[in-house]
């Protein structure tokens, strides 16, 4: 192997310095990267508003406050603001928005001995922007730092008072449609008191007076009848016994009734009238055939008698309505119950409005108060002296590692091309038998010739090889690097 390499230097040389070469190339013409980051500490007093993005776990409040910065909105304001892209008008909105999306990192530290999943864990917020200078990347984190601590408040008491909004119209809203609902179920139970469940004892009561009034207006009907009949007796049998009274007695009769109304009563009273009609008949001889007291108690009982069954005629109404109304009681029941569930949902719903109304005010409060939670500014990003750690060194190593195995390859392609028995095993080897003497080889003066170009020749190669890779990494006084820009530009890169 070693009389390989060396029969094959110039090739090996060649190749490994230009494989060395050009990764060096590669290498420093690639575009630096610079890396800033600004550090944040989240400040939660011990009177913490429970209803806001505290309560939520720390992995779930970086990943909204992430979700806010990486909007498509908020990342076009950066771009404006910090004059990003200026020098590459060529890029569309789409790209530079995806480049300084993918630029940037968000990570968050866990606070120690605290659980992932509570509210607590979340202790600092880092955010990591890369860009093409140094400045630059200080900035877009700086910027995205400020709209966490400087805007998170805003978007904060915004949110609360879209809420109270929110929440004050459903509670109006709910009380109007809960005031209403309530109105028509006193409606419906005035129309269908009596088909109420919570009626029935009133009902049954009521149904038992009736039934106690029926009895009492069939016996005063029976009375009334018994005392008509009793009169009418009397009345023939006075009217038997005074068939020889005189006229004159009874004109003498009636003039003493008559004086007797005048006395107690007005003169336009219609008794007074019917007396004074009396009069002027037994005057002019018309005998009257029967007592006028008799006829007015038959009048009066008349009367009765047909209140008494205008009387029985409502209580039959009304017991028939009852029972209507009572067969109605199912139907009546489903439906009552059915507004009463609609209205303790509703009930329910204005009473959890209510509960959050009172909760967004606390917040408002608290935030008023500087007692909600804060973000802060702990470490500002500044810009960093030099680029970010890459790997430039493991690529320099792995490029002259692939160029020296390429150029053993080539050396041993030829040497497989170009077999030669070199050595005494070869020899044995290959014809079975040993050589009883073997010589030197001894050049001839082309040959030395040769050698000495080919001296010269390697030594020219290592030269002019360690004079490049000196000039690409910008060792090499007043020969700047083709990779080192000389100005570099405020795009993010």
């Amino acid at each position: 192997m070693i009389s390989l390499i060396w029969r094959r230097l110039p090739l090996i040389l060649t190749i490994s310095v230009l494989g060395v070469l050009i990764s060096f190339y590669m290498i420093v013409s690639s575009p630096r990267t610079y890396q800033a980051s600004a550090v944040i500490q989240l400040d939660m007093p011990a009177a913490i508003d429970q209803g806001s993005d505290s309560s939520l776990p720390a992995s779930r409040r970086v990943q909204l406050i992430e979700q806010r910065l990486m909007a498509r909105a908020n990342l076009r304001d950066v771009v404006e603001r910090l004059g990003l892209f200026a020098d590459t008008p060529e890029l569309s909105e789409s790209d530079k928005l995806q480049a300084l999306r993918s630029s940037t990192r968000i990570e968050s530290i866990s606070a120690p001995g605290v659980s992932v999943d509570s509210r607590m864990s979340l202790a600092a917020i880092i955010i990591t922007s890369q860009a093409g200078t140094a400045r630059t990347a200080a900035a877009i984190a700086n910027d995205f730092a400020d709209s966490v601590v400087n805007r998170d408040r805003d978007n904060r008491k915004a949110r609360i008072e879209e809420s109270y909004e929110f929440l004050a119209g459903e509670e109006r809203r709910l009380n109007e449609q809960l005031a209403a609902y309530e109105r028509q179920i006193v409606e419906y139970s005035a129309r269908n008191e009596d088909s109420l469940p919570t009626s029935q004892e009133f009902v049954q009561s009521e149904l038992g007076q009736l039934n106690e009034l029926e009895s009492a207006a069939d016996r005063d009907i029976m009375a009334l009848q018994r005392e008509r009949l009793a009169l009418e007796a009397g009345n023939l049998a006075a009217m038997g016994t005074r068939s020889s009274s005189s006229l004159v007695q009874q004109v003498r009769a009636a003039e003493i009734e008559l004086a007797q109304a005048r006395r107690t009563l007005a003169p336009e009273h219609p008794e007074i009238a019917r007396l004074e009609a009396n009069l002027e008949r037994l005057n002019s001889g018309v005998e009257i055939s029967a007592p006028d007291v008799t006829l007015r108690q038959l009048e009066l009982i008349d009367t009765q008698l047909e209140e008494l069954n205008q009387e029985k005629i409502a209580l039959d109404a009304r017991r028939k309505e009852i029972a209507l109304a009572r067969a109605r009681i199912p139907q009546v029941a489903r439906e009552l119950d059915a507004m009463n569930r609609q209205l303790r949902r509703l009930q329910d719903r204005y009473a959890e409005i209510s509960r959050q109304i009172a909760q967004v005010e606390t917040q408002q409060l608290l935030m008023n108060n500087d007692q909600a939670e804060r973000f802060l500014l702990l470490e500002e990003a500044v810009p960093p002296e030099n680029p970010v750690l890459s790997d430039r060194k493991k690529k320099a190593v792995m490029g002259a590692g692939a160029s020296g195995a390429l150029a053993l390859l080539a050396a041993f392609v030829l040497e497989l091309m170009k077999p030669a028995l070199r050595r005494e095993r070869q020899f044995a080897r290959a014809t079975g038998t040993r050589p009883i003497i073997s010589l030197p080889y001894r050049p001839t003066p082309a040959e030395v010739t040769a050698r000495r170009y080919r001296h010269v020749y390697v030594v020219a190669v290592l030269v002019l090889g360690a004079f490049v890779a000196l000039w690409l990494i910008g060792r090499v006084p007043g020969l700047p690097s083709p990779g080192v820009v000389a100005t570099p530009t405020e795009r993010l890169g």
